[in-house]
């Protein structure tokens, strides 16, 4: 009796040996001019064996840059790290970036009833920078201004690193206060470092005080607390007078980012709003607070890239660099494009494979501030985010439903973090997010072996995965402008096996 046993190999990513190849395969490589891979089974103490019949190959990814648009970057009520971003820096291999930021505020928690003979003292604007900076390493001198806002900021709505707000700074008119002060960056990397341990009491701060008008501003501010009180009665009412303040660097050399939030009780040194006044011989003080409920603050963006080797490149259009590196940057958008075509090209040509491994190669050449965490993410047939649902009509009422493609690989996809999010992320082997390590910032391997398993097994559905973007991680994305400046050598390193079939 002739008996069929099917046995498929079982082996680990470290026992590499690529003998079998099939003289078709070995034919592919050479049409799609894929390089040939070293063996290097003998190298780490494996002799050679053909009953293994594992291979690998490299898959180039014809990587390019995306320039994504409308990036919100608003700080939520949930952000564990919300930040306004302010500054102005002119990068040679990114452009000339510049931050604004913008935010409105709330009533004081305990509204006071000063009487009519109630005096204007001063009236100061407290700032905490959250010691992010991303520019030139030296210790150099900043200017700040800030202006009043002209457009109410809506806690109902999105605002985006393009968002365009109306300021005084448009009229033509002087700015509510200014100041210059000076980032350390040996400083600033030290209270990062502080600030990330558990124990609190080794906590530092760094505050930056900005004394305001008192002639228009703080006179007008004043009056209506002795007089029109019903103005404080909530974020929107009182938003609809005082809408609230625009920060502009206007010299400087770095962009750097300001904490929102604040301790209770309060420090002399959280981000708020303090009216001081003297009455009856005694002197109140009365604090505004720039984050609290209902309270709106975000950060704007622009790049000037003309001079750089992404001269030219245009919202959502694939575009290959002059220097032919390809970049990833936070706040200002860029994204790099991994096309999976050449991926689905080889896998044609195997039938019934396992993935040991599949990892994409990748090599960081910024010497620059690093993203944290990076992330793989889908992206559609237009270079957009590609959406999870589908628009279906379900009694005659259009509803968003899974895609069902995407619903086929929930061990290999994930939806993005932000929960009103419907974006797709590639859930790798060791969870959604990757980290750049190392003094030289590097990410080294992004292991996807069950996506690449998945989107092989469903290779021949036309909703297929057909391309992925390498970002930072989604908060990072929109409080940050840190980069990637990665290699051409992008590639997808496969590993895999195929049946062993005995005929007995």
């Amino acid at each position: 009796m002739r008996r069929t046993t099917i046995t498929l190999n079982r082996f680990t990513t470290s026992t590499r040996s690529w003998r079998g190849k099939t003289a078709s395969a070995l034919l592919f490589f050479s049409l799609l001019s894929i390089p040939s891979c070293k063996d290097d089974a003998t190298f780490i103490g494996f002799a050679k064996d053909s009953r293994l019949n594992v291979r690998f190959v490299d898959i180039p990814l014809n990587p390019s840059v995306i320039q994504f648009d409308g990036i919100l970057t608003r700080n939520l009520s949930d952000n564990l790290t919300p930040r306004i971003l302010v500054g102005i820096y002119d990068d040679p291999q990114f452009g000339k970036i510049e931050a604004r930021g913008y935010s409105n505020f709330n009533p004081p928690q305990t509204l006071p009833t000063p009487s009519i003979n109630a005096k204007l003292d001063r009236i100061e604007l407290q700032l905490e920078l959250d010691f992010y900076y991303f520019g030139t390493s030296t210790e150099t001198n900043q200017h700040l201004k800030v202006y009043e806002v002209r457009d109410t900021l809506s806690s109902t709505r999105g605002y985006y690193n393009n968002s365009v707000v109306r300021t005084s700074l448009d009229e033509g008119k002087p700015p509510l206060g200014e100041v210059d002060f000076t980032i350390t960056p040996q400083l600033f990397d030290e209270g990062l470092i502080l600030n990330a341990k558990a124990d609190t009491t080794k906590h530092t701060t760094f505050g930056v005080r900005i004394q305001l008008d008192t002639t228009t501003f703080g006179h007008n501010l004043l009056q209506d607390l002795k007089s029109s009180q019903d103005i404080f009665a909530d974020v929107v009412t009182l938003g609809g007078k005082y809408k609230g303040f625009a920060f502009v660097m206007t010299q400087g050399d770095k962009i750097f980012g300001i904490n929102p939030k604040f301790k209770s009780p309060l420090r002399s040194t959280d981000t708020k709003i303090s009216l001081y006044y003297t009455e009856g011989g005694k002197q109140t003080k009365v604090d505004f607070l720039l984050y609290s409920a209902g309270n709106t603050n975000f950060s704007t963006l622009s790049a000037d890239r003309s001079m750089t080797a992404m001269s030219g490149i245009k919202g959502f259009k694939e575009f290959i660099p002059s220097n032919n590196r390809f970049y990833v940057q936070s706040g200002t958008a860029l994204v790099t494009k991994l096309d999976l075509g050449n991926f689905y090209k080889y896998v044609d040509t195997l039938d019934n494979v396992v993935f040991n491994s599949a990892e994409i190669v990748v090599k960081n050449n910024s010497t620059q501030k690093s993203p944290v965490n990076v992330l793989l993410r889908v992206l559609d047939s237009v270079n957009h985010f590609r959406n999870a649902l589908l628009d279906t009509l379900v009694s005659s009422a259009v509803k968003g439903v899974i895609d069902p493609y995407l619903a086929r690989m929930p061990s290999a996809l994930a939806l993005s973090q932000i929960a009103s999010s419907t974006t797709i992320n590639v859930r790798a082997d060791l969870g959604p997010k990757f980290a750049v390590v190392g003094d030289d910032h590097q990410i080294g391997k992004i292991f996807i072996t069950e996506f690449c398993q998945q989107i092989y097994r469903y290779k021949h559905d036309k909703r297929k995965i057909k391309a992925l973007a390498i970002m930072s991680d989604q908060i990072e994305f929109a409080n940050s402008v840190n980069v990637l400046n990665l290699d051409p050598s992008l590639s997808l390193r496969l590993y895999y096996s195929k049946p062993v079939i005995k005929i007995r």
